[in-house]
């Protein structure tokens, strides 16, 4: 199954908006990888009881309403928006908050007139602590050493003793928000449960989801304009089918090659293997890497690098320029996720005749392929230990910046102030240049504090909102999410980086022909004794402790 969209849809609507949803980065995630690796802001033993209950909002209706973890569709920005809060949050008195990004850092509030009216709006003056995504966690560590954390932050779920530092330092927020104690905070109530299971440690709830949904799940992506050039059907229907796809799409002699990169997570579902960790009925735990399948999925990603049909410079791995390829038309196929499309027309360099396929990979019998979901939260948020009436008006800062979709609030702090830092285009916001600028490009930092549901919704692309969505109406009932979500292990957390790095360069080693397939034999036995088999074991003990 396919969707195809093209470059006019982007035409109709403009770039202003569009420029600022491929902008928007997602924060280095502390969810786990398909190899084994970090995968620490999961919780142990999320007992029913101490989740809060999910009451969706009602408020603004979707064009299409999601269901089964298909986030709704809106094929336009909501005219009117109104605001779904009657007074501020705040309590007049200034909150610390700190967490990292990979968007521009904004600047401060005495030079950003926006972060200034945010204040305003709040009722309390932001003191954030904005850091680089990739220099976050050294800032992490060193504000947990010297216990100056601030009221609110962003927690980097790869920190030693994880659970043993939010009991000690970070607010239990179990009665503030277990069950209908979250109806309290309505935007906060909005976001669904399986969020919640990343926020519970040890039976008790210590944070906040940055939610993310689907959104980070991986699949292929085609440019259509060029396979309507070779006459090459895009779609396809099983392993062979997609081999002589590259093949046809391959010309090395014009140095075009079909794949940027050696699509390993698509291939492992379509080889039948389910995402990461799996649980059966007796709750034992086995991983991806484990499965007799594992080796399908390398012997036929070595045949691709073998007939040549892998852009050179992606033969070894991921490579920061491989959306590039992809947008300049040497090369046609790209392993990447939900959150890529906006950017990829961004990135269109040839006009109308652009058009771009969200294919549905096959599994082994022909149906959807267990698309591997994406990790429901990017990360989460703690507080610090405070007394009740402080944490309470903390959480009603936080629930108003969980606004939903559609609101007042929500059309504010993605855009700002009219006349100032957007303009409407019919009921499109579109930002200006000193809103993309105050803004961090439509990315303001305190989306990594919490957020509301991800929609799908691209500025004046009905399109290509339509066009996801009809994809992941398929792919998404026959997806799998890994058995390990809402779970903790402090082996994953303080192995699992390490044992990622010895994985990828062994799965890489065979892929490039260095080693035979057999030898991932030793490779699992290699990472069983170092630490796999640890993390199964805490794992299966979570597990057991969450479903008694």
């Amino acid at each position: 199954m396919s969707s195809s969209i093209s470059r006019r849809t982007v035409l109709r609507g403009g770039l202003g908006g569009l420029a600022a949803l491929a902008a928007a980065p997602v924060l280095a995630s502390c969810s786990g990888s398909s190899d084994g690796g970090d995968d620490p802001s999961a919780a142990a033993s999320a007992a029913a009881s101490v989740l809060p209950s999910y009451i969706p909002y009602q408020g603004v209706q979707p064009d299409i309403t999601g269901e089964g973890g298909i986030p709704n569709v809106f094929f336009a920005y909501p005219a009117d928006p109104q605001p779904a809060t009657t007074e501020k949050p705040g309590d007049g008195s200034p909150i610390s908050a700190s967490m990292g990004t990979f968007a521009p850092i904004p600047p401060t509030a005495d030079r950003n007139p926006y972060w200034a009216e945010l204040n305003e709006r709040v009722g309390s003056e932001l003191q954030l602590s904005i850091t680089p995504g990739a220099d976050y966690p050294q800032r992490f560590a060193t504000a947990v050493a010297g216990d100056n954390l601030g009221d609110i932050f962003n927690v980097d779920g790869a920190l030693s003793q994880l659970p043993q530092f939010l009991e000690a330092k970070c607010q239990d927020l179990t009665e503030f928000l277990a069950g209908d104690a979250i109806a309290d905070y309505p935007f906060l109530a909005n976001l669904p449960t399986d969020s919640w299971r990343g926020t519970v440690f040890n039976g008790r709830l210590y944070g906040l989801p940055v939610q993310r949904g689907i959104t980070g799940s991986q699949i292929i992506f085609t440019r259509d304009d060029l396979f309507e050039a070779r006459g090459v059907d895009p779609s396809f229907g099983s392993l062979d089918e997609f081999l002589q796809l590259c093949r046809d799409m391959t010309d090395t002699q014009a140095n075009v090659w079909a794949l940027t990169e050696v699509p390993f997570v698509v291939l492992q579902a379509m080889v039948g293997i389910q995402n990461e960790w799996m649980a059966d009925g007796s709750g034992s735990f086995t991983h991806a890497l484990e499965v007799p399948e594992q080796k399908d999925a390398l012997e036929f990603g070595r045949k691709l690098v073998e007939e040549d049909l892998i852009h050179p410079d992606g033969v070894g791995g991921a490579n920061a320029d491989a959306k590039a390829w992809f947008s300049q038309g040497s090369a046609a196929v790209i392993e990447d996720t939900y959150t890529a499309v906006a950017g990829f027309f961004a990135r269109n360099t040839i006009g109308d005749a652009y058009r771009l396929g969200l294919q549905v990979a096959p599994g082994p019998d022909g149906e959807p392929a267990p698309m591997w979901q994406g990790m429901p939260n990017n990360s989460f948020t703690s507080l610090a230990q405070a007394d009740p009436d402080r944490i309470r008006m903390l959480l009603k800062v936080l629930d108003w910046l969980a606004a939903p979709f559609g609101t007042e609030e929500h059309l504010f702090r993605s855009y700002g102030i009219e006349g100032v830092t957007f303009e409407f285009d019919g009921t499109e916001p579109v930002l200006n240049q000193d809103g993309l600028a105050y803004t961090a490009n439509g990315a303001f930092p305190v989306e990594y504090l919490v957020d509301a549901p991800k929609e799908t919704y691209f500025p004046g692309m009905p399109d290509v909102a339509q066009a996801v969505y009809d994809h992941q109406a398929v792919a998404v009932p026959a997806s799998s999410l890994t058995a390990a979500w809402g779970l903790y292990s402090e082996t994953q957390g303080r192995l699992g980086g390490q044992l990622s790095t010895m994985l990828t360069d062994a799965r890489n080693g065979i892929l490039l022909g260095r080693e035979p397939v057999d030898s991932w034999d030793d490779t699992v036995a290699q990472w069983r004794s170092g630490g796999g088999d640890d993390i199964r074991a805490e794992y299966e003990e979570a597990y057991a402790a969450q479903e008694s």
